[in-house]
């Protein structure tokens, strides 16, 4: 048989666990509840904001994260006003700006030395300085890495030409066959090629370039500075970028 706690200590017990509950109440009345736009775990179990994000807090550089998983400034493309008494930021010259990329870029060469055009009735680097960035393209239309670029390099055209993208092809000949312009001029069509493309069976613009493989191409900036190039397949994406990267340069420099 089970043997009763006496009185006195039943009621010790009772008194402390009266106690004890109304310290609880009072812990808990006195933490601050989560707020609606606090951090929560979002559908993958991982923390995120399930609100909008304080400007305050955020500085000048930071980034948010896109639906996509990529990253965007969060800054407008605006220019930033000068404070009351502050002098505005002096913009770089022309000359200068050139004479910086004298220092780190190599010039493009002109095309120049064509045995035929397909296309166009002429091409011109200089002529395209200020209004177009360029893509020259060095390919020969029996070389299967250059079939297997092509629909990438329509692709990137049909995509900028009407932002400024010029991409002029340069046919330089593996054999002899490819010389004949009627035999590149039925490549031209068969391949859909719209822009303009200069023959060049006497390797003049090849060797302007030092060039060495097939395809190649060469991304020039509306100053006419190489600023990008490629050797082989691939890198479509990074030529992407980089058409336009050197496409909003030239809406800066042209204002």
């Amino acid at each position: 048989m089970r043997e009763l706690a006496p009185k006195p200590v039943l009621l010790i017990l009772t008194l402390l666990l009266v106690v004890g509950a109304i310290a609880l109440i009072e812990l808990r009345l006195g933490t601050p509840g989560a707020d609606a736009t606090g951090t929560q775990a979002n559908a993958n179990g991982q923390p995120g904001s399930a609100g909008k994000a304080d400007s305050k807090t955020r500085g000048p550089d930071e980034k948010k994260q896109t639906a996509n998983g990529a990253f965007a400034d969060t800054e407008k493309n605006e220019p930033a006003k000068p404070e009351a008494g502050q002098e505005p930021e002096q913009t770089v010259s022309d000359a200068e700006r050139i004479a910086s990329k004298e220092s780190r870029y190599t010039r493009a060469r002109e095309i120049t030395g064509s045995t035929g055009l397909i296309n166009t009735d002429g091409v011109s680097i200089k002529d395209a300085a200020g209004e177009k960035v360029v893509l020259v393209e060095f390919w020969t239309y029996s070389c299967y890495n250059c079939q297997n670029a092509q629909p990438h390099i329509n692709a990137l055209y049909e995509k900028y030409r009407d932002d400024g993208l010029l991409v002029v092809g340069v046919h330089s000949p593996e054999f002899g066959f490819e010389r004949e312009i009627s035999n590149v001029r039925e490549a031209v069509g068969q391949a859909n090629i719209e822009y303009p493309v200069v023959l060049d069976n006497n390797y003049a613009i090849w060797n302007a370039y030092d060039q060495r493989f097939w395809p190649a191409w060469y991304v020039i900036d509306a100053d006419g500075f190489i600023r990008y190039r490629h050797f082989g397949e691939g890198a479509y994406d990074e030529t992407d970028q980089k058409v336009r990267e050197l496409l909003a340069e030239r809406d800066r420099i042209s204002g």
